[in-house]
Formats: C-alpha cells, sequence, structure tokens
C-alpha cells in the first residue's frame, strides 16, 4: 500500500520536472491515470517519441496555452518520457450549432430528450450505457452522475480515451443521486424551527473533498485544517466545518486549530513590493526515477526503505505542504522538482545543473549527498544563488562560499547553547567534558571548554570544568572526575554507535552514589539504550530533531499530511525537516526578495522540528544555523526543557 502511495508520489514529481526537445507528430492517446494537485483534478500524461503539443493539445480538448500553463517546461520543449498535468475540463463542452429555422427543432432545443437518447439500459442491471458525445470529457460526464472519473474508467476495462458516438458503462448505485451541493446542518429554535449553520456541512455520499470546497467557495487545505477527522478520509454523514466563527453562530471558537499563525514580517529588510514576484526554487533530490522500474516491479511486501528512490520522498511531501499552505499568505513561486542527486555519482547533479534555467534559480535546496553538494555550491556561487544543505553538519560546507545555507545546528551553536544552559541552570556545578579521542567533536569540545572557562574567568559561572578522554582514561578516569558533595555534569561529545551504549552502561552505577546529569548529543535518539540508565541518570540531551507531538501544530500538520498523501509524516524520514525548511526559506524569500540571504540573520524562525538562527562565522563564509533544542526524560517521555 505504501510503494503504491509513492509511486502515485513519483509521478507527481515527475511532472514537474523539466526536460526539453523537439517531438514529431503522432497519434495521442489520452492517459487514464488521474490525479489531485492543489485540489484540481489533472490527467498524468506521459510523453511519447513524435508527440507534439498540438497533437497532445487537441487529444484533451484543451488549448496549448492551458498546457504551457500548467507545465511552464515544454516552452522549451518536449522530450519523450516527459510527465506533463494536463486539466480535466469541469464542463462539458458542446459545438456551436445553427440557429434552428423555423418549425424545426435542435438537440440544444430539447436538452431532454438529448439527455434521453445518450442514456440506455446494459444488459448489467448495476449500470446503463451512455453515448459520448463530441467534445465530452470524463470529468464532466463523472459530475452529471455524482461519480468519480476513476468509477467510469474501472467499469470499462481498456478504456484509452472518449470518442464521439462511442457507449461507455455508467455505475448506477451512485446515479440515482443528484449532484449535490453540500447540505448545510441545522440547529432548532426554541420555536421548534429550524435555524441553518453557514458554517459547516454534511458530507454527502459521492462527494469529494474537492466537490465540497469549491461548492461552498473554500479550499481543500481549509477544510484539512479545520477538521482533523478527515485524517482517517472523508465519509458520508461527516459534519465538517468551512470556516472559524467567533462563536455568535453557537459554534465554539477553537484557536488551536490553526496549523501555524500567519507570518509577521519583522526588520528592516521587509518590502511588501516582495509579494508581488513570482520566485523560481529548484528542489533537487536523489529520486532515482531511472531505477523505478526495478522498485515498481518488486514484490510489495518487501520494505519501500529499503530502496534509495523512496528516502526522500517525505521531505519532498513536507516542502511542498509548506508551498501550498504559503500560497494563502500570498507567496508566488514556481517549484521545480529535479531528480539530481546520486550517491558516489557526481554526473547526475553536473547534468542536472545544465538544464535550461537552473542558473536563474531564486534558491536551490538540496542535493541531500556531500559529493553533489560540492558541485552544486560550486555552481551555486558562480550565479550567485543561496543554496540550502539540508542535513550535512560538516562545518566547512561553509567556507569560501556566501551563499550556502547550513540547516543543521553548528558545533558552534551547540557549544554556545549547551554552556548557557549549564550556566544559568547549575551555575555551581562540577562539569566533565568526556571526549571519545582527540578527534571526534574536537572543535566542538574545544569551543564548549572555552567558553566555560571564559564565564569562569568572568566569575559569571561558579562551578568547574573537567575534561576526560575516553578512549584512553576510560571509565576509570571519570570517576576520578565526580565531587561526591555536589551536582556533576557529564557530557559524553560522541555519536560512535559502540562507545555511547557501552559508556552509559558503566556510567550507571555510578548514580547509585553521585548526583549526575548526563548530556548526550544530537543523534542519540537512534541507538539502543536502556531505558533505566538514562532516568537514573538524570539522561538531558541537545538535539536538532526534537518534534513536540502533543502541540497542535504538529498534530494539524500530521492531519493535513495524512490526508493529502496518505501517509504518516516521521521525522527519521525528514517530513518535518522539508515542511520547516520550506516555510522557512520561502517565507524568507516572499518577505525579502533578492536580499533574503543577507536579511537571514534578522529572522529567527521557528518551526514544527527546527528552528533558524542563522548567523556567518566570517565574512565571504555562508551561514549556519546555531538554534538547537534541550530536551529531557521526564516521566520516560522526552521533552524539551523551557
Amino acid at each position: 500500500m505504501r510503494l503504491r502511495l509513492f509511486t502515485l508520489i513519483l509521478l507527481l514529481i515527475a511532472a514537474t520536472a523539466t526536460q526539453h526537445v523537439c517531438a514529431q507528430d503522432v497519434t495521442v492517446k489520452r492517459s487514464t491515470v488521474i490525479e489531485n494537485y492543489k485540489g484540481k483534478p489533472f490527467y498524468i500524461h506521459f510523453v511519447t517519441k513524435g508527440e507534439t503539443l498540438t497533437a497532445i493539445a487537441k487529444a484533451y480538448h484543451i488549448t496549448i496555452e492551458e498546457l504551457s500553463a500548467e507545465n511552464p517546461a515544454i516552452e522549451q520543449g518536449l522530450k519523450a518520457d516527459m510527465v506533463l498535468r494536463i486539466p480535466l475540463k469541469s464542463v462539458v463542452e458542446i459545438p456551436d450549432v445553427e440557429t434552428p429555422s423555423k418549425g424545426k427543432t435542435t438537440e440544444q432545443a430539447k436538452p431532454a430528450e438529448k439527455q434521453k437518447e445518450q442514456v440506455k439500459p446494459a444488459g448489467d442491471p448495476n449500470y446503463i450505457l451512455y453515448t459520448v458525445k463530441k467534445q465530452e470529457t470524463l470529468y464532466g460526464i463523472s459530475k452529471q452522475y455524482n461519480i468519480s472519473v476513476d468509477d467510469i474508467i474501472n467499469a470499462n476495462p481498456g478504456f484509452d480515451g472518449l470518442k464521439d458516438g462511442m457507449e461507455i458503462r455508467i455505475p448506477i448505485k451512485k446515479s440515482a443521486e443528484k449532484v449535490v451541493i453540500s447540505e448545510v446542518p441545522t440547529t432548532t429554535t426554541k420555536n421548534g424551527q429550524k435555524e441553518s449553520n453557514p458554517d459547516e456541512v454534511i458530507a454527502k455520499s459521492g462527494e469529494t473533498l474537492y466537490s465540497i470546497a469549491k461548492a461552498n467557495n473554500t479550499t481543500v487545505d481549509n477544510l484539512i485544517d479545520l477538521n482533523p477527522q478527515l485524517s482517517e478520509g472523508l465519509k458520508a454523514g461527516m459534519v465538517l466545518r468551512l470556516r472559524k466563527t467567533d462563536g455568535k453562530n453557537g459554534i465554539k471558537k477553537d484557536e488551536n486549530l490553526n496549523v501555524i499563525s500567519k507570518p509577521v514580517p519583522s526588520g528592516n529588510c521587509y518590502d511588501s513590493v516582495n509579494l508581488k514576484k513570482t520566485y523560481k526554487v529548484a528542489l533537487i533530490l536523489p529520486f532515482l526515477l531511472n531505477d523505478i522500474t526495478t522498485v515498481l516491479e518488486a514484490p510489495e511486501q518487501k520494505d519501500p526503505s529499503e530502496y534509495e528512490t523512496f528516502n526522500y520522498f517525505q521531505f519532498y511531501a513536507g516542502f511542498m505542504l509548506a508551498a501550498d499552505s504559503l500560497e494563502k499568505y500570498g507567496l508566488k513561486a514556481r517549484i521545480q522538482v529535479i531528480d539530481g542527486d546520486k550517491l558516489n555519482d557526481t554526473l547526475t547533479i553536473r547534468q542536472a545543473l545544465r538544464k535550461p534555467g537552473i542558473d536563474k534559480m531564486d534558491l536551490i535546496v538540496g542535493p541531500m549527498y556531500a559529493n553533489s553538494f560540492s558541485v552544486a555550491a560550486r555552481f551555486a556561487r558562480k550565479n550567485e544563488i543561496g543554496i540550502i544543505n539540508p542535513l550535512s553538519r560538516r562545518e566547512n560546507i561553509v567556507d569560501g562560499n556566501p551563499f550556502v545555507l547550513k540547516t543543521q545546528v553548528s558545533g558552534k551553536g551547540i557549544a554556545t547553547e549547551l554552556s548557557s544552559f549549564i550556566i544559568s541552570k547549575y551555575p555551581n556545578a562540577n562539569i566533565i567534558a568526556v571526549r571519545n579521542d582527540n578527534k571526534e567533536h574536537k572543535s566542538l569540545v574545544a569551543d564548549f571548554t572555552s567558553q566555560i572557562k571564559s564565564s569562569i574567568a568572568s566569575h559569571t559561572f561558579k562551578g568547574t570544568v573537567q575534561e576526560v578522554t575516553y578512549a584512553t582514561d576510560m571509565m576509570a578516569g571519570v570517576s576520578k572526575k565526580l565531587k561526591s558533595n555536589g551536582k556533576n555534569i557529564i557530557i559524553f561529545f560522541s555519536n560512535n554507535k559502540t562507545n555511547v551504549p557501552n559508556f552509559v552502561s558503566l556510567l550507571n552505577p555510578l548514580s547509585k552514589s553521585n548526583d549526575i546529569i548526563l548530556f548526550g548529543m544530537d543523534g542519540w535518539e537512534d541507538f539502543e539504550l536502556e531505558t533505566e540508565f538514562l532516568v537514573n541518570l538524570n539522561f538531558h540531551q541537545v538535539t536538532s530533531s526534537y518534534v513536540d507531538y502533543e502541540s497542535e501544530a504538529v498534530k494539524q500538520f500530521i492531519t493535513r499530511f495524512r490526508a493529502k498523501y496518505g501517509a504518516v509524516p516521521t521525522a527519521s524520514e525528514h517530513a518535518f525537516l522539508g515542511y520547516d525548511i520550506g516555510w522557512y526559506f520561502l517565507t524568507s524569500l516572499m518577505w525579502y526578495g533578492d536580499k533574503y540571504i543577507t536579511c537571514l540573520p534578522d529572522y529567527n524562525g521557528t518551526g514544527l522540528q527546527f528552528d533558524f538562527d542563522f548567523s556567518g562565522s566570517k565574512p565571504g563564509d555562508g551561514l549556519q544555523n546555531q538554534d538547537i533544542n534541550i530536551v529531557k526524560l521526564h516521566d520516560y517521555k522526552m521533552m524539551k526543557v523551557d
């Protein structure tokens, strides 16, 4: 099931990628793949060799202008295997007919008779036969009978497009129901009369979120925001809220239903003129579309996580959800999704960067892999484009390149946050900074101890700081540094998968006779650590990946994500990271325009998982995020420390 879900997302991604060549004229077959995009139904058309814009437009009864509007890349030409989004017509198009002469009747003059001629009984009592007229569309026919396009396609095996005069089967299980504009629930007054409530509707059988939103002048996203129950899918009889109310109509206003509050511009960089611009964004991810056939033909019981192809779909989904959300606040962005990243292969990214228009982007997000990012970062510097690195913790990626934006927290940021926290909360503590060896986290340990010693010298910290190298001193070295008559804060600066569990296990017995608080590094949540040991050691952690699943913002994000993609977003698959990066940087573009890089240090952003506080270490370098959270284990659950 999950494999099928992400296959659909893959088609959506491929539809946004741009590739360019010309094609020769061939007969175009209309696609049977239909997907919703931003609340509207589209055919997903796969271009075959020789097809032309004219032939494609004719096959779908749309104009070339309409086709170009949904697929800007085709202005550069078509290429075999290109994927296009083609809008379904929402009305039945009837060709012009001559004005009837006196005494004669046309089909337009007798619409009821025309409808009767088009419909007749089928051999199966569950269907009727419908005769297709010229220029009718599947979408238009489906709306006449209040069924979905998929219902029609499933009822007609081998369907390959509508033709004038052909007969198709229409399921009659819903045909008796007229197209219903969602009914407004009513309440009863003291006089026994019914009073309508314009802020809610009852979902009817056969309706979709799209049809309800359209009938009630709202959006699918708004319905999802206001109705958490939609996370389980739309069901007939559901009462759906259409909009927030102030309580005057008897509906309690729930402020917690806001996903994230409306952006409020701050600082001197903001200019309302920037809201009128359309920004070009490249999202470069390792989708490996060339390998998709192997993935789709694999047994369904095989876990999609085994395929590199699926590793970043949730990042993509979160990023696009943020873009959709920001549209209501005025964002105008053209996001080009590019399959241009591959592990240990720089040829893929070099080919991707040669695509027309990439050098004119306002922002590049990705690629994820180190070798690919190095190539893309040089390209971004040459063309003066901001480029985001979502995952790397290496601080040297910003060296000498002012256009690199590193979202993972730097060692300096961790050191500053950790030292500030300890100084303010435990001003008399005995700090033991344990490094795994002389190499791991070398600069982080140096920054931390330097800041603590500086505070001791200025008398803002009255405790002590000592250092231990675990590889040589072992646990005995740590034990010697403990003070039995005070609070001991032990920080193990390591992410070694073997040594961290061993260290926690050996430190645990010392907690019986000493007051210990153990601080761990970002990433320890992935290790198999004994919970009882962590409880005994009053475990704290510095982390950039904390998600408060009890917060309303996170709950609403999960609801919207599940409703749109049919999957549960997870931090491990980067769903929250994608959303937070999308929200923060697209907002920056919208507010600050071309000056967004220089303005980022003045804009501290709060996300669902990541907070952002950018600064640069020296002129000529890129910006690094300096914000990180400190969490602690409380009642067997990690929670953020104020």
